[in-house]
């Protein structure tokens, strides 16, 4: 493909790209190397691709790799929240109430995670979000209901947990 379609795509999708590598990954490093990973096999994807298949294939390719990555021997390691992360250090600062919800989010099994971000965090429709993961839509309807629902029951054991606490 053609650098200038490369840099332009980057310009245009590589935040989206990063959170969709990180969710699956959990770690900024290592969506950040997923991410690098999927624009520099860009460079190298036919110029007949059309631009609107761009962002789709460029997810793909990043959670296709974020795959190759958990199987790794390396992700085995372990790392606190704030490293893990890796946030902090670019100065980025939440909220105890964020944190408490990018907690939880990051507590769902990856396969409902994903769907879960790109139909809410950034905001396509399930059919999109089918048509990027290669799944069907049904399936992803269903994965961002089971998300929902363990969403729904970690914030109420947590508010059942603080009544308690408080008596």
């Amino acid at each position: 493909m053609h650098k200038n379609r490369v840099e332009q795509a980057f310009s245009d999708h590589a935040d989206t790209v990063l959170r969709a590598a990180w969710h699956m990954t959990g770690r900024m490093q290592e969506a950040e190397d997923c991410t690098q990973e999927a624009f520099l096999r860009l460079l190298s994807a036919p110029d007949s691709m059309e631009d609107s298949h761009i962002l789709p294939w460029l997810i793909r390719t990043a959670v296709n790799l974020a795959k190759d990555y958990r199987k790794s021997a390396e992700h085995s390691r372990t790392v606190s929240l704030e490293e893990d992360m890796g946030l902090r250090e670019q100065g980025v600062c939440f909220t105890s109430r964020e944190e408490s919800v990018l907690g939880a989010m990051m507590s769902l099994p990856k396969d409902v995670r994903l769907p879960m971000c790109l139909h809410y965090v950034e905001g396509y429709s399930i059919e999109e979000t089918a048509q990027m993961l290669h799944t069907p839509r049904s399936t992803i309807a269903s994965r961002i209901r089971r998300a929902r629902m363990k969403l729904k029951e970690l914030y109420q054991e947590k508010r059942i947990g603080k009544e308690e606490a408080q008596t």
